[in-house]
């Protein structure tokens, strides 16, 4: 079996058409799901994209990685799925980045990374096939053999928008189209050396050089810089965005951490449709190329014996609670796609469903591992899902009650006062069914709670009210108790068996 683990920047679920979005053109990946299992309530761990990504790697929480920010260094960052399948005897390869930060310790003395924060590395297992976050020097070289002029041939000029001399008026700059054409985006580019990789590998296979590959895919978009080339920059309409979920008081928050947040991203309608608009035009470019990819898997026969998982790193909060990107606690910024497709026939019963099982990033590691028929390393937290794929026959699955989240927010001005120990800047999250629980580390930071019951946009914080007193305090529990079972047990789960 091969493994394909796509991974989208800043991908909201509910940008999806086979979830209900009736305006959003997905029809690749709503095939996907048609052929395999679509989760309604995945979650990822943290953000900004390194740590989220370094969660997902390895399998474990932020309180284990404590990558807590993008270029903070992972430690131990031998524990990923990449570093135990090349034990395993796999060649897994990565096209695009993974936002990992090396271990001082472990470099040379004058490495320049000793005195500067850099994460354009690949963890320890995985080759580097193709490095490209936002763009490459490669593809700009493809872009001069294309006839491209050279202002356009670097990162400050492929990524701005054909916005008029005169300027963009009303409008905002992603309002206008990129000045390159689909067929030679920064995302196309990517999913050709996809298909080419797939191509190399399903001939090595055939002539029975290599096992079963595993590719880990990563695109940059619809994370920004916002831009759509044509068709996809007007292939929506401004007016028919859907209204963000806000309200005007939370423009006057009384909780200290909001009032420093301080949200007021596009306040204006026109902008925050035009700014939707852009978001789902880079999704539908986005679920293009991966339609290109699948018919490459189809045409080499790799279709029906790959393990295909898609997500993303963080969702985009796209004008709820006036903020836009990721990171803080609300469902927008939390709440990502997940389709798995399992090729065995084990999984056949349950082609075509959309589940609302709580899922979380993490459990990726451990789900694709265990296709392989490989080990879970003992350090991973997540809890693969492929019992839950394959029916009670395969072991059976236990659904998750609640999910975690966690969010360092140190040096982003959100903190009670910035004077104070950055090692309190940090907030955990547990949510389940019913409500959405948010501590702080700084004890100047109320908690935070939301009926979601009642108030599923999370714009009503019902903390302090007496009649929500033991749903706190159980939530706090709860946070507690999940904390501790996070703790590392390696040591005492290898002595265990000579007890």
């Amino acid at each position: 079996m091969n493994v394909l683990f796509i991974l989208a920047d800043q991908f909201r679920a509910d940008c999806l058409a086979h979830l209900g979005n009736e305006v959003i053109q997905t029809p690749n990946l709503d095939r996907l799901a048609s052929e395999g299992v679509s989760f309604t309530h995945c979650f990822n761990q943290t953000a900004p994209c390194g740590p989220s990504r370094m969660c997902i790697y390895t399998s474990r929480y932020l309180c284990s990685t404590r990558a807590v920010n993008n270029m903070t260094p992972l430690l131990d960052a031998e524990d990923n799925y990449g570093f135990a399948l090349r034990q395993a005897g796999y060649d897994p390869g990565l096209i695009g980045y993974n936002d990992y930060a090396v271990d001082p310790e472990l470099l040379s003395e004058g490495d320049e990374r000793l005195t500067s924060l850099r994460y354009d590395n690949v963890l320890p297992g995985f080759e580097r096939v193709y490095y490209h976050e936002y763009d490459s020097r490669e593809y700009f070289d493809w872009l001069a053999d294309l006839g491209y002029p050279e202002e356009l041939r670097c990162h400050a000029g492929i990524h701005q928008p054909d916005v008029p001399a005169e300027g963009p008026g009303d409008h905002l700059p992603q309002h206008f189209p990129a000045k390159y054409r689909k067929e030679h985006s920064e995302c196309r580019y990517v999913t050709d050396r996809a298909i080419e990789y797939v191509r190399e590998r399903s001939a090595q296979r055939e002539s029975g050089e290599a096992k079963g590959w595993v590719l880990s895919l990563n695109y940059i978009k619809p994370h920004p810089p916002n831009i759509c080339c044509e068709p996809y920059c007007n292939m929506y309409d401004p007016a028919d965005m859907s209204a963000a979920a806000r309200n005007h008081k939370e423009l006057v928050p009384s909780h200290p951490y909001l009032r420093n947040l301080g949200a007021r991203q596009l306040e204006d309608d026109l902008h925050l449709r035009e700014y939707r608009a852009c978001y789902y035009g880079m999704i539908t470019e986005v679920d293009d190329n991966l339609g290109l990819l699948f018919k490459a898997l189809e045409e080499t026969g790799e279709w029906e014996d790959t393990l295909i998982i898609f997500s993303a790193d963080h969702a985009e909060h796209l004008g709820d609670h006036y903020l836009t990107g990721k990171g803080q606690f609300y469902d927008g910024g939390m709440r990502i796609p997940y389709i798995i497709r399992d090729p065995s026939p084990a999984a056949d019963g349950t082609r075509g469903q959309v589940l609302d099982h709580f899922v979380e990033a993490i459990d990726s590691a451990p789900t694709l591992l265990q296709a392989l028929g490989e080990g879970v390393p003992d350090r991973f937290q997540g809890r693969s899902l492929l019992p839950l794929l394959r029916g009670e026959g395969a072991g059976g699955y236990e659904p998750k009650t609640e999910i975690h989240y966690e969010f360092d927010y140190r040096g982003a001005g959100m903190a009670a006062q910035e004077e104070e120990d950055p090692d309190k800047h940090l907030l955990w999250v547990v949510r389940d069914r019913e409500f959405k629980y948010i501590h702080f580390a700084d004890e100047k930071m109320p908690p935070i709670l939301f009926d979601l019951r009642t108030d599923p946009d999370e714009l009503d914080n019902v903390a302090g009210e007496a009649e929500y007193a033991s749903v706190e305090l159980n939530c706090c529990q709860r946070l507690l108790r999940w904390r501790m079972y996070c703790e590392d047990q390696r040591g005492e789960h290898w002595a265990q068996q000579y007890r």
